[in-house]
């Protein structure tokens, strides 16, 4: 195809996601055996990551990361009783006004 070998292609590919999967494996295998409990926080930060972002979109995953990553920061700083609604509510008034997130699409049908 157009001069490119496909199987090689997809056998550095494959490699590549491997190693990055069993990186992250290791990062993350030694923060939670210190931090029990933590993978269901992990995943409500990504579920709203990719709520506030939008679905499918690169660019609002990254800005969505750090939206909620500045929010649950200054929530623990200023008022750590509260910091998940710190985090939850102005995600709930972005939904309100932007119903796909920052940068969500519109769904064809």
């Amino acid at each position: 195809a157009v001069g490119i070998h496909v199987d090689r292609l997809f056998v550095l590919v494959s490699g590549l996601a491997s190693f990055l999967a069993g990186f992250s494996g290791v990062l993350g295998g030694a923060f939670l055996t210190v931090y029990p409990g933590a993978e269901w926080e992990i995943l409500v930060f990504a579920l709203v990551v990719v709520i506030v972002g939008g679905l499918g979109s690169l660019e609002g995953a990254m800005i969505g990361a750090l939206v909620v990553g500045l929010l649950d920061a200054y929530g623990r700083w200023l008022v750590s009783e509260m910091s998940y609604f710190v985090l939850f509510g102005p995600m709930a008034v972005l939904l309100l006004f932007r119903p796909r997130g920052l940068f969500g699409t519109a769904l064809m049908h």
